[in-house]
């Protein structure tokens, strides 16, 4: 795959790009996110079932609804019901295996300002992400962790992030079988990585103390900073310096042997007891680091940057109340995708100075504003389409230059249409009877 080059910036003002939802949809089909095969008889290509994706998750709506309300607009896009049938038409490994070179090709496009850091070395966190399920009958990706959001039945979603790039960006992620083993999944995910980049260190929590995941990561030799388990080879070492910590330091580095669970199999780890407030938290670091135990706190720390993407991430999610693996897997991925695109949108904010007379509100900051300027341009070009819809607005405001990027104009007539009609998405009006 050739590199696809990137805009340099984002646009500042939405009215001037009322073709940035295609461009969004051409990046994600350049990207291959979507490499299923189109039926032969539809008169849709990929192009305009990933428009209808892109909105969807823009508008935060199911995809059925918002196929119904661009056909009453008269765009022309697939049915709802067409384009669950084909999301589900590959299976889950294959995705896996294909979202791989994705993210790949994806890191080798990136501008200059992300490139500098990925040559210094990348600082790598993985956590798992939940995507709760209600169903009586579970499949077979459905795994059993802590009760939250009213159950204890999830699709389980192992992650990597790249937390020291100028903003978070997604590198991996994989749909967990309820037989798959985490190290298992977990090493499909590093090896590519540990592989063709410089990583500097992974940090992750406790669910990742793994005697397997563990001995990788030290013979590939990459420092790791894993929250341990105070399980019965522990206590007693935590008991032992529990005064020393209450008098004297707020951390204790100790050499330890980690055994496998019911074998005699050994490696050589350290411990960090770390004090904080009543608590004292278990660090496992490699036998080699001679960092302190407030160095490893502090990077491991860091590590919280990815509870935050998680939630901005939802901003990005389509609803569905489907059951299907592939196609909830494809509806996470999705609002990964886009996570990785606001980040790119929001990077050459770094590159600005407070006092700049470019550092203004005209960039995208939330992913909500990342939304909205994508929306407000997505019917900036509807309009400019409708022709009487687009003299009355040039009418009533005196010229189409009093439009400003916020689109104080079409956004209010956009947001009372969502008002008029509680519980469902809303109809703009644009001039067209309905069918």
């Amino acid at each position: 795959m050739s590199k696809f080059k990137l805009p340099r910036f984002p646009p500042r003002k939405a009215r001037k790009t009322p073709t940035l939802i295609k461009f969004v949809v051409r990046w994600l089909d350049k990207f291959q996110f979507l490499s299923l095969p189109i039926p032969s008889r539809s008169p849709f290509n990929r192009k305009s079932r990933l428009k209808l994706l892109l909105l969807a998750a823009l508008d935060r709506t199911s995809i059925s609804r918002k196929a119904r309300d661009l056909r009453e607009q008269q765009v022309p896009v697939p049915s709802g019901e067409a384009t669950l049938a084909w999301l589900k038409t590959n299976t889950v490994a294959e995705i896996n295996i294909s979202q791989q070179i994705s993210f790949q090709h994806f890191l080798e496009s990136l501008p200059e300002i992300f490139q500098h850091i990925r040559r210094q070395g990348m600082l790598l966190a993985i956590d798992f992400h939940t995507d709760p399920n209600y169903a009586q009958d579970p499949t077979d990706y459905i795994r059993k962790t802590k009760r939250k959001a009213s159950t204890n039945q999830f699709f389980q979603y192992l992650t990597v992030l790249w937390l020291n790039a100028p903003e978070p960006i997604t590198l991996g992620i994989q749909l967990l079988h309820r037989d798959q083993s985490i190290f298992e999944v977990t090493q499909n995910l590093l090896a590519p990585l540990i592989t063709q980049e410089r990583i500097v260190g992974v940090i992750a929590d406790g669910g990742f103390y793994n005697w397997e995941l563990i001995k990788f990561l030290t013979q590939e030799k990459i420092f790791f900073v894993i929250r341990g388990q105070a399980n019965s080879g522990v206590k007693p070492l935590i008991q032992k310096h529990h005064k020393k910590l209450l008098t004297k330091s707020v951390s204790v580095i100790v050499d330890y042997q980690m055994r496998k669970h019911q074998t005699r199999k050994k490696i050589p780890v350290k411990l960090v007891f770390y004090q904080e407030g009543e608590h004292i938290i278990v660090f496992t670091i490699p036998p080699t680091c001679q960092l302190s135990g407030e160095h490893v706190y502090q990077l491991y720390r860091r590590r919280f940057t990815i509870e935050t993407y998680y939630r901005q991430m939802h901003r990005f999610q389509i609803f569905s109340c489907s059951q299907h693996p592939t196609l909830r897997f494809m509806l996470v991925l999705l609002a990964f995708w886009l996570c990785n695109f606001w980040a790119y949108f929001k990077s050459p904010l770094s590159l600005l100075k407070p006092t700049s007379r470019r550092f203004r509100a005209d960039f995208v900051y939330t992913a909500n504003d990342f939304c909205e300027f994508l929306l407000t341009s997505w019917y900036w070009g509807i309009f400019q389409q409708q022709e009487g819809f687009s003299r009355g607005v040039i009418r009533s405001t005196g010229s189409a230059e009093t439009l400003n990027a916020c689109g104080e104009t079409v956004r209010p007539a956009y947001l009372q249409a969502r008002l008029d009609e509680p519980g469902r998405q809303a109809l703009i009006k644009t001039g067209h009877k309905r069918l």
